[in-house]
């Protein structure tokens, strides 16, 4: 089963992932796309599921002027592509996923990788929604060797 997890932005973090057997294996990186790329990323790699840090408007002074909300746009993307297809999203609150899996608690599990902040956001997010969410369903997470962080994705050797 496929699920791409994303913490959208100008800047997107974003994870491959499969799981098979109970073990969730993913991929996380970071990348610059526009609404057409991110929708052709999604429709290239065909997710189960999409795990996706939601929007908040946070209307305080400093925050008034400048805000991006580019972000919302891929949102929606995401959204339009499970209506045209069999696949489930999952939005979780910008908290969520920076709660439990701390850079010190990926350090343990051997799942921290420097220099990609963002995919590890994403990354972080997909571990919340395996550890505490839907996905919870698919793994074991009580097993402390349930998620593998992969170098690179390949895909005929990881989804059949």
């Amino acid at each position: 089963m496929r699920v791409l997890s994303v913490d959208p932005g100008v800047t997107s973090g974003i994870c491959y992932a499969s799981i098979r057997d109970g073990r969730l294996r993913y991929f996380p990186f970071q990348a610059v796309d526009d609404v057409d790329e991110f929708w052709n990323r999604i429709a290239e790699f065909k997710p189960k599921h999409i795990v996706m840090e939601s929007f908040e408007f946070r209307n305080t002074p400093h925050r008034r002027t400048g805000t991006n909300l580019f972000p919302v746009q891929l949102i929606g993307i995401a959204r339009l592509y499970t209506f045209r297809s069999e696949c489930m999203i999952h939005l979780q609150s910008p908290g969520q996923g920076k709660g439990y899996y701390t850079d010190n608690m990926l350090k343990q599990l051997g799942l921290y990788k420097r220099g990609i902040p963002h995919g590890t956001d994403a990354a972080r997010h997909l571990l919340h929604w395996a550890t505490f969410g839907f996905g919870h369903q698919f793994v074991d997470p009580l097993n402390r060797e349930f998620a593998t962080r992969l170098e690179s994705w390949i895909v005929d050797s990881l989804i059949k």
